[in-house]
């Protein structure tokens, strides 16, 4: 489509998926100039604001004795961060100082009252610059118009398959998962997105590369190096991820570009993604945005106007009493359905997150909103139902499952697990 309009290539963005490293950068020029200077500052908000780590992870090491490698990585990401800003006229860089330009210090004043603010600035500034949304949002629709432009990317372990990992011996064994693999990924494209699709010649080119590589061998009787374990299983999931990508959603640049603005997309409220969907092996990503002409629903907001006058909605919900009402019928509807797959009363509040946002389609700080307001509501005996929430984890989690997942924040307390009943 001719947007009649200046676009630079999605590729040329800077590999960061934190928009908030920006809204720290421009922080700290605020403060400083001299690029030194601004570095600390810039690593001091870093690891106040804990970007790149779980929020639930206690920093017990001294951050101020950082390892060679890690000094490294923080002036790598600076310096990502400073080219972004630099593009998009936010700061001044001559190379001594960096230098907060007007743009720079609104958005900023923008972000100091509301992060949602800074954000939707942030977005005009992205989009203007790059063109990646709207060729995200359409990708999406036109490839799966049945399901709201759900995309999926299944991700299946041999022993998800059956195939335990002591048990795999001989090159028969990766043969087999593989033929097992290709039906399960030929089921979900059915049930997913609605295509009929035989995948044996592209597992069989992924076979011919394992030969070629020598990491299993034709040789079905062999035994195979065990070495190699980890190795073959990362061979598989990069590409049957590049293969749903590239072949079957036809998105002409790489999966590193896919997921960054995936990621930024994810946080601006335009894209959802989540690799946690119960019941589901791999990733869903999905829009929770439109690309239209107008329309009149209040709870969709402009926040991007094309140069062919088309608009760019997120779906962020009024807090009216009709969309309260929704909210909890939604929150409730797949609390029971969460409740009676895994017979337990208490529920990870993200694996109930990602049910409702997908059920609604709205991004999850809509949610995390929604949720804190209804619980404060419940708390005053003003809703149907009576919610208790919790930080405490389930007795399943592992330390990784726990730290990996972002919380709930609730009146500045993260909590965990959530429990639902009707009042009597």
């Amino acid at each position: 489509m001719d947007n009649n309009q200046q676009v630079s290539n999605p590729q040329m963005v800077r590999k960061f998926y934190f928009l908030d490293y920006i809204f720290i950068l421009l922080q700290s020029c605020k403060i400083y100039e001299e690029r030194d200077l601004v570095f600390l500052y810039f690593k001091i908000l870093k690891d106040k604001e804990r970007l790149g780590e779980s929020k639930y992870r206690k920093l017990t090491t001294d951050q101020s004795e950082l390892s060679e490698k890690q000094v490294k990585r923080y002036i790598y990401t600076f310096e990502q961060v400073i080219f972004e800003a630099v593009n998009y006229n936010l700061i001044k860089d001559n190379k001594k100082n960096l230098i907060l330009t007007d743009l720079g210090n609104e958005c900023l004043l923008f972000g100091e009252k509301d992060k949602r603010l800074f954000y939707e600035k942030l977005l005009v500034l992205m989009e203007n610059h790059f063109f990646a949304f709207f060729d995200l949002i359409n990708l999406c629709y036109s490839q799966n118009k049945t399901k709201n432009g759900l995309l999926i990317f299944p991700i299946y372990s041999p022993r998800k398959l059956g195939f335990e990992k002591d048990d795999m011996k001989k090159n028969r064994d990766w043969y087999l998962f593989s033929k097992k693999l290709q039906k399960k990924l030929e089921s979900d494209i059915s049930n997913f997105l609605e295509q009929d699709i035989n995948l044996n010649e592209a597992n069989e080119s992924l076979l011919n590369t394992l030969y070629d590589d020598k990491l299993i061998d034709k040789d079905l009787n062999g035994f195979y190096n065990k070495s190699n374990y980890n190795s073959i299983i990362s061979r598989f999931r990069k590409y049957w991820l590049n293969y749903f990508l590239n072949k079957i959603y036809n998105y002409k640049h790489s999966f590193e570009t896919f997921n960054i603005w995936v990621e930024r997309g994810k946080q601006l409220g335009i894209i959802h993604s989540t690799e946690f969907y119960p019941n589901f092996d791999g990733r869903l990503v999905y829009p929770t945005s439109l690309i239209i002409n107008n329309t009149n629903n209040r709870d969709l907001v402009n926040v991007f106007t094309y140069k062919n006058n088309l608009k760019l909605y997120i779906h962020k919900l009024e807090w009216t009493q009709n969309n309260q009402d929704n909210f909890v019928d939604a929150l409730v509807d797949c609390y029971f359905a969460l409740k009676r797959d895994r017979g337990t009363h208490f529920i990870r509040i993200s694996d109930l997150r990602e049910r409702v946002c997908y059920k609604k389609r709205i991004p999850s700080f809509v949610f995390n909103e929604f949720l804190e307001k209804i619980y404060l509501r419940n708390l005053k005996g003003e809703t149907k139902v009576q919610i208790s929430l919790e930080a405490d984890r389930l007795p399943y989690e592992t330390n990784a499952m726990y730290l990996k997942r972002e919380p709930v924040s609730v009146n500045g307390q993260f909590k965990n697990i959530i429990a639902i009943d009707y009042r009597k």
